[in-house]
């Protein structure tokens, strides 16, 4: 049985897979990691595969939870039929590399792979396995956060998401979502550009996708845990 983990930088996501399914998962955040030593005690775990953009605390707290010693997987110049364009591999997120070598899975056409967390990547992926590189920007909480600090007067709750906001509150909304949607918009249509071909579809993963999948265009899937199904055949490959 293989665990997966994925650490984020708010949180640690985390699954087991026998070799057939999915047996289980779970979430917790940076303070909890210590807790997971207990809940991975009861299965049969072999080998640990991760991937992380956290903190080095953040890591060695993992290693100390898990019950084999951890692979940790970094990203690569080409591998899961994907080739990396990317100038430096070893500088790019494993999370990025890994969303992307999962997209190769569930897609075989032209694809923008957008993980909504803390920040948000968009990553641009071509039916010919050229993973062309990618945008990484301030994710939701991120951009207004940054308002409530940076100015004097927008330290309030967003409001709703509209095409005209009439109020400070529906502007904060709406200003974040449509920076947000419009980088993945863009790179999607960087990526037609690019081959000449129809829409790419969309892959969208993390914690806000739901909250930004009504204002993006379609073909478009949500689909959870990108990163762990990247880590699972990687594992498969190792």
């Amino acid at each position: 049985m293989k665990l997966l983990i994925d650490a984020g930088n708010t949180r640690v996501k985390w699954a087991l897979h026998d070799g057939r399914d999915w047996l289980a998962q779970g979430a917790v955040t940076h303070a909890d990691i210590a807790t997971l030593a207990a809940v991975w005690a009861g299965y049969p775990i072999r080998s640990v595969h991760a991937a992380s953009v956290a903190s080095a605390a953040v890591t060695a707290a993992l290693e100390a939870a898990a019950p084999q010693p951890v692979q940790w997987v970094r990203s690569q110049r080409d591998g899961g039929g994907v080739r990396n364009r990317y100038r430096d591999p070893s500088e790019q997120g494993a999370d990025r590399w890994l969303a992307v070598l999962a997209a190769r899975e569930l897609c075989a056409g032209d694809v923008v792979v957008a993980c909504a967390g803390t920040a948000l990547t968009v990553e641009a992926l071509t039916a010919e396995g050229d993973y062309l590189g990618g945008l990484i920007l301030p994710g939701h909480a991120l951009m207004l956060e940054s308002l409530a600090r940076g100015t004097a007067n927008l330290n309030r709750m967003p409001g709703q998401v509209v095409a005209f906001p009439q109020g400070t509150q529906d502007a904060l909304a709406s200003g974040a979502a449509d920076a947000l949607c419009g980088a993945i918009e863009r790179m999607r249509r960087r990526l037609v550009e690019s081959t000449g071909r129809g829409p790419a579809e969309l892959l969208l993963t993390g914690g806000d996708a739901e909250r930004l999948a009504p204002w993006l265009a379609a073909p478009l899937r949500i689909v959870d845990n990108l990163v762990l199904m990247g880590l699972l055949k990687m594992a498969g490959e190792s």
